[in-house]
């Protein structure tokens, strides 16, 4: 029997991988996806160190039992994120599209690697483990610069969120300004005016802002590493995989490229029965329950009161709904909620239960991705408010599949709501649709953790998958990807027989004029 059990071990053990995961600390949504995929390799015998880059001192982070060593980071200042952070200052404010993309994040991303490619103990950290391969978060060029400076061979960027424009761009996706926004900026009005400027907006950010960033990181580290590292341009592009937490059947589709797995909804609870309270919330609700939360970003006190007051004015005049409310303090606005028989408030709600429950009808949401990946699963509409960052890119997705409604957060009048409202809960549509979605997500064959781990393995023990996978256009220059050259011959061919034309047409001209004076003679 011991013999047996030896022989079935082995295998495992001899199969096991070193694997270096590189958090970027952002928002407090990401790390359960991280800690997903943390589990996920450390159930398989493999072995995970961490390396945390600790950007955002808001985050309270804890990772899985089980991880051998871990490797923390942080800016000098200890409230440097929630002092820089512009997205989290004047949340329901409508601000302009701004010509260049990620200039705040990229510099304080910057900053923080600045000081952590000099630093020799991090390098030494990770060319001690030894490392298969090595995943990383990939919001900024730092994470993959540092793991080939330390020698790891395999490299995957794991992304919380969809795609941004570093990872489209390095993947070399083709991306036509004429379909495509950015998650931080998807929405145009198709006008000829809206699609000018997000040509121009894309051309900027692609051939100028993000050349100049590149620039800067390579002055960073030739200086560190010598001239012969290495550009980041050719580090970022050559990672073997990217993985991207979201879901083909709930994303716009787009070209793309064999390396990139779509790998959303991964580690996904099944919704439990629900307590006691929670049921008698619901079956206190002649006609089904509405829930509404911002989110773990946005407490209530950040959300204007006018919104808050134009909320429960909308949510009266459905008097057959509940609305059951995340509200961070009970105690505040108390006198807001008097006499009002269908408004519940929780300091606390089981979000992923509660989609799972038959009687929750839709949900009011800001729509980050693990709440857009929960409504999607569980087939419940959507009234989205998208606040920032993908929020968004992840509103127009569910408008363009008919699961969800829209109302801006500059536009939250009574009004709106009760008119989203009145579509979300009386149209059958975006329930038959919401239903449609989920059953294709569950019943999809590729599954994000089989997926994932798959890859993963597939790629730590297959290394130089890049040089397979990579799309030739990535290593183009514009010139070249647009044929520069074709459209020069073409050009010069094309004024060389205009010329030529013009010449004849002067020349005739010409003759014709002598023969009329020489008849007048």
């Amino acid at each position: 029997m011991k013999k047996a059990l030896l022989f079935l071990i082995l295998p495992i053990l001899g199969n096991c991988l070193n694997i270096l995961f590189y958090v970027s600390v952002i928002a407090q949504s990401h790390i359960p996806f991280h800690n997903t995929a943390i589990k996920i390799l450390l159930d398989r015998g493999h072995t995970v160190d961490l390396v945390v880059a600790h950007l955002n001192e808001m985050v309270k982070v804890h990772f899985p039992a089980g991880v051998r060593q871990n490797y923390t980071f942080g800016y000098e200042d200890p409230n440097f994120w929630s002092k820089n952070a512009l997205h989290l200052f004047n949340i329901f404010e409508k601000k302009p599209i701004p010509i260049a993309e990620f200039l705040a994040f990229d510099d304080l991303t910057y900053q923080l690697c600045e000081n952590v490619v000099r630093n020799p103990n991090l390098l030494e950290y990770i060319k001690k483990g030894k490392y298969d391969i090595g995943l990383s978060s990939d919001y900024d060029p730092c994470a993959n610069t540092i793991m080939h400076a330390g020698g790891v061979p395999v490299k995957a960027s794991m992304i919380p969120t969809p795609m941004f424009q570093p990872q489209i761009y390095s993947a070399g996706l083709p991306t036509l300004a004429s379909l495509y926004g950015t998650v931080l900026y998807p929405k145009s009005d198709e006008s000829f005016f809206s699609r000018l400027f997000h040509l121009v907006r894309h051309t900027y950010n692609i051939y100028f802002v993000t050349p100049k960033l590149m620039n800067r990181y390579n002055s960073l580290l030739s200086k560190t590493f010598g001239p012969t590292f290495p550009t980041v341009e050719e580090i970022e592009r050559n990672v073997d995989l990217v993985l991207v937490n979201s879901n083909e059947i709930i994303e716009k589709p787009r070209p793309i490229s064999h390396k990139i797995k779509y790998i959303g909804g991964m580690g996904k609870k099944k919704a439990q029965p629900l307590s006691k309270e929670f049921n008698g919330i619901l079956d206190s609700a002649p006609k089904g329950v509405v829930l509404f939360s911002f989110g773990t970003q946005v407490p209530t006190k950040k959300v204007p009161i006018e919104v808050r007051r134009n909320c429960v004015a909308a949510f009266k005049k459905f008097p057959e709904f509940l609305f059951l409310w995340k509200y961070d303090n009970l105690t505040d606005d108390a006198e807001m909620f008097e006499n009002v028989q269908n408004i519940h408030r929780v300091e606390w709600l089981p979000q992923t239960d509660l989609l799972g429950d038959h009687r929750v009808k839709a949900f009011i949401s800001h729509m980050g991705l693990n709440s857009y990946l929960e409504l999607a699963a569980a087939g419940v509409p959507v009234l989205s408010i998208p606040l920032f960052i993908d929020q968004h890119h992840n509103a127009l997705n569910a408008a363009a599949r008919e699961i969800g409604v829209t109302v801006e957060k500059d536009e939250v009048t009574v009004e709106n709501m009760v008119d989203a409202l009145q579509k979300l809960l009386f149209d059958p549509k975006y329930e038959r649709n919401a239903k449609m979605i989920s059953k294709m997500m569950l019943e999809k064959p590729e599954q994000s953790e089989k997926l994932f781990v798959d890859w993963v393995e597939y790629a730590a023990r297959n290394p130089g998958l890049h040089k397979i996978l990579n799309l030739p256009g990535a290593e183009l220059t514009p010139f070249w990807y647009y044929s520069g050259d074709v459209l020069v011959v073409i050009f010069i061919i094309s004024m060389f027989s205009i010329f030529i034309f013009w010449r004849i047409l002067n020349f005739l001209r010409c003759r014709i004029s002598i023969r009329s004076k020489s008849k007048s003679e």
